[in-house]
């Protein structure tokens, strides 16, 4: 038996709207934090929501708040290294402690994770695809770990065509999947335009892992999948 982890999911930014509103030019709706909830929802969690602007002091408030409050604090923006960027500078003034910052990887380079003696603190950067990959890759396997006690079963599946990929990164590359008659699993590579591209989530149904080290990944080799549908 164990306890299932109270979340807090925090948005972050002034150009964010709520999502029945019709954004001006320089703004967006705030779709991470749902698509995180409903994701974790399906995980077992039923996390709550909450947003903050770019004022580093009313940051610095409500985040000593839910860290009185939460086992884990999932934070979606604010995390790279722009002018508003504030959140790993007081999460870290709050004593939370600095595990990692930045992943060699695309999507989802800026990401941060640490934690302090009662929560642990997840900050995904704030690009759709690029927090909705990490939610899966880190997220998922941690919650499974600390609640099961082993890593989850890794799967695998084989490329249906080749990829070129030059940057020296990982890379988390959206793929349909499909079962062959004799038992194989195909990943077939959906590019999209980018980690903005929420709307490319649609067209696959998990992240293969391609590993950095080099740029061709030819037809047929097989990687680790991680399904989010």
């Amino acid at each position: 038996v164990c306890k299932v982890p109270s979340v807090m999911i925090v948005s972050t930014g002034d150009e964010l709207v709520e999502i029945e509103s019709t954004p001006l030019a320089h703004q967006i709706r705030k779709s991470n934090v749902h698509q995180l909830q409903a994701q974790f929802k399906l995980w077992g969690l039923n996390a709550d929501l909450a947003h903050l602007n770019d004022d580093q002091e009313q940051i610095k408030i409500m985040l000593r708040e839910y860290l009185q409050d939460y086992d884990v604090i999932v934070l979606s923006g604010g995390v790279s290294k722009g002018k508003f960027d504030h959140i790993p500078a007081v999460l870290e003034s709050l004593g939370v402690e600095k595990k990692f910052h930045r992943v060699k990887q695309r999507p989802g380079k800026p990401f941060w994770f640490g934690r302090n003696e009662q929560s642990f603190v997840f900050a995904f950067p704030g690009n759709p695809i690029s927090s909705f990959a990490c939610a899966h890759v880190y997220f998922k396997t941690w919650l499974h770990l600390s609640l099961m006690g082993k890593s989850p079963v890794s799967e695998y599946a084989s490329l249906a065509s080749e990829v070129r990929f030059k940057p020296d990164l990982d890379y988390f590359l959206e793929v349909k999947l499909e079962s062959t008659l004799i038992g194989d699993l195909l990943a077939w590579p959906q590019k999209g335009n980018g980690s903005g591209d929420l709307a490319n989530l649609l067209k696959a149904d998990a992240f293969i892992h391609l590993p950095s080290g080099k740029e061709l990944f030819a037809e047929g080799e097989s990687f680790k999948i991680y399904r989010y549908r």
